[in-house]
């Protein structure tokens, strides 16, 4: 069972994609970790399961999982789970550094929040 919330406007896949790659950056979910079946999570969550088929396809092709025909998905091990997570937090940060260009923040206010972020070990103060 995953613990995971679904909720808000993003579409279903796009949320338990991003709910299960933060349970293995997280290390809730271990490296070689078998995954809940499509069918499992589609009962859990009273979704298709073409829509987790989806997520974990797209979890997997970012490097976040593996899959073994007929045995089932499993985390990927660490090196592989870290690069994607990287890959993805980048992915992230540029979308949203377009958001923010677009809405008019300058790049020292950027550079400031940056190095605030680094400089608290990644646990700045709260920018919402």
């Amino acid at each position: 069972m995953l613990n995971i919330r679904l909720e808000g406007k993003l579409p279903i896949y796009e949320q338990l994609y991003n709910g299960i790659s933060r349970l293995v950056t997280s290390g809730e979910l271990l490296p070689d970790e078998k995954l809940p079946a499509v069918r499992e999570v589609a009962k859990q969550f009273g979704i298709n399961p073409n829509t987790v088929q989806k997520a974990y396809a797209q979890l997997e092709q970012a490097g976040f999982i593996y899959s073994i025909p007929a045995k089932g998905s499993y985390v990927s091990k660490g090196s592989g789970a870290a690069a994607a997570a990287k890959k993805d937090a980048l992915k992230r940060t540029e979308k949203e550094l377009r958001n923010a260009y677009a809405a008019g923040v300058g790049l020292e206010e950027i550079k400031s929040l940056a190095e605030t972020v680094w400089s608290g070990g990644g646990k700045g103060g709260n920018h919402d």
